[in-house]
């Protein structure tokens, strides 16, 4: 006698399929990207922008280190190319401790939604690195949807359904900047080696990103009151600051090994509709009509991009 689950090539984990666990990890992992601006508008109330960076990537690094220390091979970590190395650098530097220190800007000076709208825009950045980097061809639909999103990111930007430059908002051009520098972590991952795994690129990133951005925090002569602690929503931002930083690259590692790219990309697109929930029911947020459209504009040429790259 065949059971349900013989009769099917898709692998269970108790009642669930693994296909079904990776759709919901990466529905937590969009929510988690939305909490974490939560977060720093939390920490913001007794920490500088790159002081708060350092100090919930430097708690998700020792989070995460905990809970991969088995999957860790000292050997060769001690033991990295000088190529490697050079390119973890700027991955921890540039596509995450300057992507999260600009990104918290964005989240302290725009709206969650428009935040998370720009930063959609990410995949765009990373197809211009790879073309200069990694020689990868661009067709034409890319380009255009890439001058397609560029008009969304405007009208969400400035409010207006013709946008001006000198309209753009401080946290727009904060939250794009992040979306520049951030695409680098993808792309430079694409240029290393396989002397490491995902779990020890990942945490020595992590490790470079926190160190980076407490010298950042030293050259800016940030400081911070140990007095700040008591203060239960800074206690509350770092918590989700620290865990969200060590929950999200776990499960979203699980969840595109079960899942394709294209469709895994989708999923994370729901991060809008939680930055847009959050915002509205945590600060009274309301979105414009010109930001709608120019939302819906920018989602979609991802989602399309998304289609021409599989």
């Amino acid at each position: 006698m065949n059971s349900k689950k013989s009769q099917t090539n898709i692998p269970l984990i108790g009642s669930f399929s693994t296909r079904t666990l990776a759709i919901g990890c990466l529905i937590i992992v969009a929510a988690a990207y939305s909490l974490l601006s939560v977060g720093s508008r939390l920490l913001a109330e007794g920490f500088m922008p790159m002081t708060q960076v350092y100090m919930r990537v430097a708690l998700g690094t020792f989070i995460l280190l905990v809970l991969l220390r088995k999957k860790l091979r000292w050997a060769k970590i001690i033991s990295i190319p000088s190529r490697d190395l050079l390119i973890l650098s700027s991955m921890g530097t540039i596509g995450f401790s300057i992507a999260v220190y600009f990104v918290t800007l964005g989240v302290l000076n725009a709206k969650l939604v428009n935040v998370a709208i720009i930063f959609s825009s990410v995949p765009f950045f990373s197809y211009l690195y790879a073309y200069i980097f990694l020689k990868k061809p661009l067709n034409a639909k890319l380009i255009g949807l890439i001058a397609l999103s560029l008009v969304g990111i405007a009208m969400v930007a400035t409010k207006s359904f013709i946008p001006q430059l000198a309209a753009f908002g401080t946290g727009e051009w904060f939250t794009l900047l992040a979306t520049a520098t951030m695409a680098w972590f993808y792309v430079g991952r694409k240029l290393l080696s396989p002397h490491l795994n995902t779990n020890e690129i990942t945490l020595i990133v992590m490790a470079i990103a926190a160190i980076t951005a407490l010298i950042f925090a030293l050259i800016r002569g940030e400081t911070f009151a140990l007095s700040a602690f008591i203060n239960p929503h800074i206690l509350l931002g770092l918590l989700i600051g620290g865990g969200m930083n060590a929950l999200v690259n776990p499960i979203e590692i699980f969840a595109f090994n079960h899942l394709d790219a294209v469709l895994g990309s989708q999923i994370l697109l729901l991060d809008t509709i939680f930055a847009l929930l959050f915002g509205y029911l945590f600060y009274q947020e309301i979105i414009t009509f010109p930001e709608v459209i120019g939302g819906i504009i920018v989602i979609s040429s991802v989602y399309l991009a998304s289609k021409l790259s599989r």
